[in-house]
C-alpha cells in the first residue's frame, strides 16, 4: 500500500511538473453583424472582424530553450465556410491565417512556415483605430493597400503591401523597450518574371504612453517596396496615431499614405474611434487619391464580448456608386 502511494506521488510529481513547462492554448473569436460594405447595395449578414479558430503551445526544453508552434483557421460563422474557398475555386490554405514551428530562447525567437510579416504586426497594424477590422477599417487605404484600382480601374487590385507569406522564416527580438524582427521567404509558385524572395524588417519602441514603429517591405515584385513609419501617445481616456506609407507598387507607381486615428474611452465599458486614410498612386502620366473616413463604437459586455456599430465614406475614386458602409454588430473573443 506505502508502495503504491509513493509510486502515485512521484507520478503526479513528474505530471505536475510536465504541465508547468508546456501549455497548449485553444483560442479564437466570432464576430458577425448586419450591415452594408462600400462598393456594395446588398444589406446582409457578415464577419466584420475575420472569425477564426487557433491551437498555439510552447514547451520548456530546458537550458532556456522551448519550443513553439501555432496554427489558425479563418472561417465564416454564417455559413461555416472556410474564408479561403467561400465562393471561390478550393484551395488548400485551409489554416490561413498562420501556421508555423519554431524554438524561443534569450536570442529571441525563430519560427518557420506560413506567418506575419514583421512589417505588418509591428508596424502596420498597431495605428488603425479599427485594427483594420469591420467596414470601418483604414489600415487597408494607406498602409496595407491595393494598388491598380485607382490609376487603372482593375477589377483585380494588387497587393502593395503582404500581410503574410509561406515558406518563411522569421526572427523576433526584444531589447530593453524596443522589439525588432526580419523575416524573408520564398517566391510564390505564381510570381511574375523578375519577382523577388519577399522580405521585411521592423522595429518598434514602446515606452510608457509612447509607441513608435517603423518598417521596410520588399513585397516580391520587381519593383515593389513599401516604407511605414508611426507613432501613438494614450493620454487619459484618448489614443492618438498617426502613420505614413511611402513606395511603389509592382509597376513602379509611386504610392504616398497616411493614416489619423483616434480612440476615446467613454465612461467604464465604451469606446468612440474614428480615423482618416488616404492613398496617392501616380503612374507619372496619371495619378489618382483614395480616401476613406469612418467613425465607430464599441461597448464592452464582458472582458470578452463586446457590441459595435460603424459609419464609413469612400471617395468616388474607391467607387462611383455606394459610398457609404455601415454595421452593428457583436464579437466574442474567446
Amino acid at each position: 500500500m506505502k508502495k503504491s502511494l509513493l509510486a502515485l506521488a512521484v507520478l503526479g510529481a513528474f505530471a505536475g511538473a510536465a504541465s508547468a513547462q508546456s501549455s497548449v492554448t485553444l483560442y479564437g473569436k466570432v464576430d458577425l453583424g448586419v450591415g452594408k460594405a462600400t462598393g456594395s447595395a446588398d444589406k446582409q449578414v457578415r464577419d466584420g472582424a475575420s472569425s477564426r479558430v487557433g491551437i498555439k503551445g510552447v514547451e520548456d526544453l530546458g537550458g532556456g530553450m522551448k519550443a513553439l508552434f501555432g496554427f489558425e483557421h479563418r472561417f465564416s460563422p454564417d455559413t461555416g465556410m472556410d474564408t479561403t474557398t467561400e465562393g471561390k475555386t478550393p484551395t488548400s490554405t485551409f489554416w490561413n491565417g498562420y501556421s508555423t514551428v519554431g524554438l524561443g530562447g534569450t536570442f529571441g525567437t525563430v519560427n518557420l512556415g506560413r506567418q506575419y510579416t514583421s512589417a505588418f504586426t509591428l508596424a502596420q497594424d498597431v495605428f488603425d483605430p479599427f485594427g483594420g477590422y469591420t467596414v470601418a477599417g483604414l489600415r487597408g487605404v494607406a498602409l496595407t493597400p491595393k494598388t491598380k484600382v485607382l490609376v487603372d480601374n482593375v477589377q483585380t487590385p494588387t497587393d502593395a503591401a503582404k500581410l503574410r507569406t509561406a515558406n518563411s522564416i522569421r526572427y523576433d527580438g526584444t531589447f530593453g523597450g524596443v522589439s525588432v524582427a526580419a523575416d524573408i521567404a520564398e517566391r510564390s509558385t505564381s510570381a511574375a518574371s523578375g519577382a523577388k524572395r519577399p522580405y521585411s524588417v521592423a522595429a518598434q519602441y514602446a515606452l510608457g504612453p509612447v509607441l513608435a514603429a517603423v518598417s521596410y517591405e520588399n513585397p516580391e515584385g520587381a519593383k515593389d517596396n513599401l516604407l511605414t513609419a508611426g507613432v501613438a501617445y494614450t493620454f487619459g481616456p484618448a489614443k492618438l496615431a498617426a502613420a505614413l506609407s511611402s513606395g511603389k507598387d509592382a509597376d513602379g507607381d509611386k504610392l504616398r499614405g497616411y493614416l489619423l486615428g483616434a480612440t476615446v474611452k467613454v465612461g467604464t465599458a465604451g469606446r468612440v474611434l474614428a480615423g482618416y486614410a488616404s492613398l496617392k498612386e501616380d503612374s507619372g502620366t496619371t495619378s489618382a487619391t483614395a480616401k476613406k473616413v469612418s467613425l465607430g463604437y464599441r461597448h464592452d459586455l464582458s472582458k470578452r464580448t463586446f457590441l459595435y456599430t460603424d459609419v464609413t465614406r469612400v471617395n468616388k475614386v474607391i467607387n462611383s456608386t455606394e459610398q457609404t458602409g455601415y454595421d452593428f454588430g457583436v464579437q466574442h473573443n474567446f
